[in-house]
């Protein structure tokens, strides 16, 4: 590494006032330690030390005695010195000579000194600190690393500098590119440091350092990485209103704090009720004109700390050092066997049990303990515990378990590890009596940031978990429980839950399949079953999703040996790059039994030799024998508990039929052929590799043997301009703005596949939604400038990022299917495959702060969420427990009506607004010139169609913003300067390829190049209006997201409508290039793959058509006789199924969400439809309120958090907020699609009719039915499949579609060609057997 000299990284930040000023010390020179020496010499260097200390568990922290060091070899420090072991530790004697033998601290204060325990949440502290001390508190620091273990250890030294757990660039390099902050897919930033705490640029070894070659890049390593710049100055990639040109107060100024400035000029140029929000003359990365993500990354505990830095020290799961020793030296973390083996028993409060008595008898003051712990003296009922902080001895060890790993690899619900326990971010709403306070709690600000130092999510502080001793013991709750198991860890202060086995209705079920009643007192524990139960048992009726690995007991260790810890001394950005074992290293293939040879991109030529490993007792790691049949046998021994082996599934023998281990279904999944045979496709070894359907070529194996995959469909961050503090990097300097991280749809029934990135071969994959963004910001003057808005990827894809993945969730039984894939026999799983293919299924779609309706005469906004985190629904379940009063107040004194007010106090018990701030709640109203048939949000403008008003696109950015007089407006500036109004005869709805934020201007070839991307589809530069006299309306509206203002002059691009086929046309809706319209003539099919020569494709005539709803193969339309279904397997060519017909009095609008439609059915209120079986429809529940909703026009389904809601325009009744999950009216909340148990939480009165809703922004789909890519992937040459590719998996080669069962039929089964005759026990590594 060498020092990158950047005044953006490195320049020296100015002090806080009340920070801590360090102190001079004049260090001596502490040589290296030496390779060899004698027992003598080594002694000499304990002497002075052992004076003390007495003993330690292993004196030169190595278990072999072939190591001579002596202390200060390591630590440094000045042997020479003699203490007194007898006397008092704070006898003045014993401290001076303590003083003299130790090296001492520049920050004591920070350190905590004289106490050696690591220090709570010290972040930066070890770039600041002497190299000199951070030695001497910790040898394996990378800064000094090299001084205490470079003679021996240096090649993994600096490999381990470069590795991924060091630079962590796979989480900057991809918030980074998915959120359009750098154009760069292939990583640059990444973190380390010089040995005085500098940035460092990181170069990859090589005859030329900083290059690497053609092989090398082709493996996914990286040239280099530098240190992610300063927030401060890096411009934002976002589109919002708030970034674009200055307007005419170009002199503003934008001080940290206080008034905008003394003289209050910023008011002097100002229009009225327009405040000056827009780029000041200082420029980008100025004022608020900052990046989000990268404030994020800098001020926020994401994944971090990283091995640079220790743990935060302060809770279950993030107790450890730094460095080397931040995984070699182990820590009580989890006291779950299954995750910590033989270190279950010491607890997990990173406490130690060394024998060092300097160390063994440290106690601390704490508010609870572990029962059986208090020390019940003085008035003040003072309780005392082991200091926690320490490791558990002082000893370097491989035998690491998996749960000192997940202190790093726990980033909930974005899957860095977590999964292979079976758990994911709890989700606030699962048995939350339990979890939130009886009492609402209104933190202060100090309270807040007390908490948010050590848990980013903003809603902790109100939490009962905010309490760290609640919190440790939240595992202790489980007993107690009904709708989850909490894990015994919570890193960064999180709560993790449990994923359990459960069908698509969210029916908890056992380990055979069948229905696990909620009530049933053995579904977590059955009679005989502890606390804790031991590896190779799932505990309870129910069954733990925890990888079949973890289950038996394999930690990480066991499958990622050293060098996926240390590296290989290139740099990676990815971490499926950086990885040398494969399943088949160990498995071996279909084909062959596993040579044990490691075959992954990071691995050398040739791979590690498996087969060489020794565990730490001397044993092999791996073994081949035999069993009593003469069959080979692949035994694997636990690198951490010397006592715990396992025999290694070969999957050889599973498809073998004269193997006793033989599964067919296995064998038909390895085996399938892509040919059909007269009665269904053949498997068996008789199917040529080139035929083979799901070869390891074409197809990542886990992607079938996967039981469950972890998604987060966004996460909120909203920055707090007056928030002061300190980041979490290089300098650790203490400035303003600061943003929570708030998950917000963490799901675990999201299976999903695409393709895996260039360097896996771009093989079918599963993919997962990695947290798509959602941003918003209060200014110094508290306005909220933008709100909830999503940003853009550098490539001008949404940032509702999508990754190929492996989700370490491998099971024997609880596997994919065949029906999870293809078209179930059953007709039954169209929304499975809809999800499957990345198309969205309507179900987890975002409604933030609010809920957009058109209305008769305009369109309004209304308030239907908390501001604060957890972003609950006004009167919903969440909110009930989560703030208590504010339910109270909605339900009492508002009577569940959503209307103007105001919530709060304007001073509180402590002459304070701060902890019952004032709370405005208003809904916005924007009156049109004609009613508005339909609306779309996209990022911050509003698309309508408004009849006689034609089409029109209204600046909705600053809803949110109390500054603002006229929160929506036509045109920010004026008239003049831009025009966002199409006119028409009578525009009666419009359509946009998505409604999530896309660029298709960023997209050029250069970047697509260097990127491997797609380009767009041109719909998505369109916006597709119809209009009841005129017909097709096509209006170019790129020029929206590309920030600058002045060429936002919008016209028609073409008008088009042929002998009048789209007369009275009066809805749309696009799937990909193909537009589905309700017109005079029924339903009208146009091909838009031109949108400038759009195409007819084809007329179903039906009586009064009225909407439509696609979803797969299937699209559903509502007329005069009710709700219709089509078969649009071929987009171009509806097919009616005319016995899927639900007669329907008055169907409107219809939402079809996953395996329910919605159908807004005017007097009836809300018919809810069960259309699992599209073919076979059934009416599941009319729903009107006792007569409270009974104009319903239009309806959409979103989902916060675990609970999903309907929002319904309710016509003359206004909107209606409809709570269709919660825990406590639907056990089964956490099902693929559970029923819907309607609630009416809320409802809001419109000046003029509601007639049409804003969809929900789309957090499940990546790319559109046509195949149209708008989402972006965050691997370099990742992405959704093409047409062609979704229509491999339900086409057969004449374009019909197949149909598949779960159900095996061995009469398909094609035995292998006849060679010759080989003994029941051969196999090509039978020579293996006794080497």
């Amino acid at each position: 590494m060498i020092a990158l000299a950047l005044a953006i990284v490195s320049a020296e930040p100015g002090r806080a006032s009340d920070e801590e000023k360090p102190v001079e010390r004049n260090y001596a020179l502490y040589p290296p330690a030496p390779a060899r020496q004698t027992a003598a010499e080594a002694e000499l260097k304990s002497a002075g030390c052992v004076s003390c200390h007495v003993k330690s568990d292993s004196p030169t922290m190595h278990a072999t005695p072939a190591v001579r060091l002596g202390c200060t070899d390591c630590h440094g420090g000045d042997p020479a010195i003699m203490g007194n072991a007898a006397l008092a530790h704070d006898d003045p004697a014993y401290v001076a000579a303590r003083e003299r033998a130790h090296v001492l601290p520049r920050y004591p204060q920070s350190w905590h000194y004289p106490s050696s325990a690591n220090p709570k949440r010290s972040y930066a502290l070890l770039n600041k600190e002497a190299p000199e001390y951070v030695r001497f508190v910790n040898p394996g620091d990378y800064r000094v690393a090299r001084e205490a273990c470079g003679a021996c250890h240096l090649p993994v030294i600096e490999v381990a500098e470069r590795s991924l757990m060091a630079s962590g660039a796979m989480l900057w390099g991809g918030a980074a590119y998915n959120n359009g902050i750098v154009p760069f897919k292939n990583y640059i930033f990444g973190e380390a440091y010089t040995r005085n705490g500098q940035p460092a640029k990181i170069v990859s070894p090589g005859k030329e350092p900083g290059q690497v070659t053609e092989r090398q890049k082709a493996r996914g390593a990286l040239a280099e990485l530098y240190p992610l710049p300063r927030w401060q100055v890096i411009p934002p990639g976002d589109v919002f209103r708030v970034f674009e040109r200055g307007g005419r107060n170009i002199a503003t100024q934008f001080p940290e704090v206080g008034l905008p400035n003394p003289a209050g000029s910023i008011q002097r140029l100002e229009e009225p009720g327009r405040p000056d929000l827009r780029q000041s003359n200082r420029g980008p990365g100025t004022g608020l004109r900052i990046a989000i993500p990268v404030l994020n990354i800098h001020k926020t505990r994401l994944n971090d700390p990283l091995m640079w830095f220790m743990g935060t020290n302060d809770q279950p799961g993030d107790y450890r050092h730094s460095g080397c020793t931040g995984c070699h030296v182990i820590y009580a973390n989890d006291r779950e066997p299954r995750h910590s083996l033989i270190y279950a028993q010491y607890g997990r409060d990173g406490q130690s049990v060394t024998v060092d008595p300097t160390i063994a008898g440290k106690t601390e003051a704490a508010h609870g303990a572990l029962k059986g712990e208090h020390d019940t003296g003085g008035e003040e009922h003072r309780v005392v515990k082991k200091e926690t902080g320490h490791p558990l001895r002082h000893v370097f060890t491989r035998a690491i378990p998996t749960a000192q790993c997940m202190n790093c690899h726990m980033h909930q619900p974005n899957i860095f590890l977590n999964s292979y326990l079976g758990y994911t971010m709890w989700d606030y709403e699962a048995d939350a009596p339990a979890m939130w306070p009886e009492t609402q709690k209104y933190p202060t600000a100090a309270e807040v940031h007390a908490v948010l130092e050590r848990n980013p999510e903003g809603a902790a502080p109100r939490g009962k978990w905010a309490d760290l001793d609640f919190l440790r013991n939240v595992h202790d709750l489980n007993p107690a429980l009904k709708d989850t198991q909490f894990a015994d860890y919570h890193g960064h202060g999180w709560n993790f839950r449990a994923v359990l086995k459960r069908d698509s209705e969210g029916n908890l079920l056992d380990a055979d399949g069948k229905v696990v009643a909620p009530d049933d007192p053995q579904k977590w524990r059955k009679g005989d079953e502890g606390r804790f139960v031991p590896p190779g048992t799932n505990p309870g009726k129910s069954v733990h999703l925890m990888d079949i690995h973890a289950e038996k007991g394999l930690q990480c260790a066991d499958c990622h040996f050293a060098q996926d810890s240390h590296g290989n001394g290139l740099i990676y950005g990815e971490v499926a790059n950086a990885v040398e074992i494969g399943c088949k290293d160990c498995h071996g293939t279909a084909d062959a039994y596993p040579n044990l040879r490691t075959s992954g991109p990071a691995a050398s030529p040739g791979g590690t030799n498996l087969a060489l490993l020794r565990n730490p007792d001397g044993k092999r790691r791996f073994e081949w024998t035999v069993d009593d049949t003469n069959r080979t046998v692949l035994i694997q021994r636990s690198i951490v508990d010397p006592d715990l082996e396992w025999r290694v599934s070969l999957v050889k023998d599973t498809v073998d039929r004269s193997s006793p281990r033989f599964n067919a279904k296995a064998a038909r999944a390895k085996l399938m052929s892509t040919s059909v045979a007269t009665n269904g496709f053949a498997f068996g070894p008789g199917v040529p590799l080139a035929d083979r359907a799901h070869g390891e070529d074409k197809m990542a194996c886990f992607t079938c043997h996967l039981s469950w995959t972890t998604s987060c469909g966004g996460c909120h961050l909203p920055v707090e301009a007056n928030w002061k503090t300190r980041t979490h990097h290089y300098e650790g300097d203490e400035t303003r703005n600061f943003a929570t991280y708030n998950p917000q749809v963490a799901r675990d029934e999201m299976f999903q596949l695409g393709r895996h990135m260039t360097t896996k071969g771009n093989q079918i994959a599963p993919v997962r939604s990695s947290s798509g963004l959602v941003l918003s910001s209060t200014n110094i003057n508290r306005e909220r400038i933008y709100i909830q808005q999503p940003p853009i990827s550098g490539i001008g894809f949404s940032s509702q990022a999508f990754a190929p993945h492996f989700p370490h969730t491998v099971r024997t039984t609880e596997t994919k299917t065949c029906v999870d894939c293809h078209l179930s026999a059953d007709d039954d799983n169209n929304a499975i495959m809809a999800q499957l293919l990345l198309l969205g299924t309507n179900y987890v779609n975002f409604v933030g702060l609010h809920a957009w309706a058109g209305l008769a005469g305009g369109f309004e906004a209304v308030r239907v969420t908390e501001w604060d985190e957890p972003q609950a629904v006004i009167g919903s379940y969440l909110q009930k427990y989560a703030y208590p009063d504010y339910y109270a107040l909605h339900v009492e004194a508002n009577g569940r009506e959503l209307k103007n007010w105001v919530r709060g106090k304007t001073f509180d018990a402590s002459a304070s607004g701060e902890t019952h701030a004032l709370e405005e709640f208003v809904n916005v109203v924007q009156g049109t010139r004609d009613a508005v048939g339909c609306l779309q949000l996209r990022g911050e403008y509003m698309f309508l169609a408004e009849g006689r008003g034609g089409f029109n696109v209204y600046d909705a950015a600053s809803v949110g913003n109390k500054g603002f007089s006229d929160r929506i407006v036509a045109a920010p500036f004026s008239p003049l300067g831009q025009k966002t109004r199409v006119k028409s005869k009578n525009a009666t709805c419009m359509a946009l390829a998505t409604n999530q934020p896309v660029n298709p201007l960023r997209n050029t070839p250069g970047l697509r190049q260097m990127n491997q991307e797609q380009p767009f589809l041109p719909i998505y530069s369109y916006a597709a209006v119809t209009d009841s006299v005129e017909g097709l309306i096509m209006v170019n509206i790129e020029s929206l997201a590309d920030g600058e203002f002045r060429n936002n002059r919008l016209k028609r691009a073409v008008t088009w409508n042929p002998q009048g086929v789209l007369n009275g046309a009066r809805h749309i809706v696009l799937a990909g290039e193909v537009a589905y319209i309700a017109a005079e003539a029924g339903l009208v099919v146009v091909n838009l793959s031109d949108p400038l020569h759009p195409a007819l494709a084809a007329i179903r005539p039906l009586k009064d058509a009225r909407a439509s709803a696609v979803q797969f193969r299937h699209l559903w339309v509502t007329d005069a006789d009710g709700l219709k279904l089509f078969d649009v397997t071929d987009l171009h060519d509806p097919v009616a199924m005319p016995a899927a017909t639900v007669p329907l009095a008055d169907a409107r609008r219809v939402y079809v969400a996953r395996t329910y439609a919605y159908v807004a059915a005017g007097a009836e209120g809300l018919v809810i439809v069960d259309v699992t079986r599209p073919i076979a429809p059934r009416i599941y529940l009319r729903e009107d309120f006792g007569g409270r909703m009974d104009d319903a026009q239009d309806v959409i389904v979103a989902s916060t958090n675990a609970s999903a809601f309907a929002y319904v325009a309710d016509g003359r009744n206004g909107l209606k907020v409809i709570q269709l999950t919660s825990p406590e009216s639907q056990p089964n909340f956490y099902g693929f699609s559970p029923a819907p148990k309607p609630e009416l939480i809320a409802w809001a009165r419109t000046p003029s009719p509601a007639l049409s809703l804003s969809k929900g922004l789309d957090r499940d789909r990546a790319v559109d039915e046509t195949g149209g890519q708008m989402a972006v992937f965050g691997r370099l040459g990742s992405r959704p499949f093409t047409r062609s590719e979704m229509e491999a998996l339900f086409l057969d080669a004449n374009g019909r579609p197949y149909k598949v069962s779960n159900d095996i039929d061995m009469h398909l089964w094609r035995p292998a060609l006849q060679t010759a005759s080989r003994g029941k026990g051969s196999g090509p590594l039978r020579h293996h057997v006794g080497d």
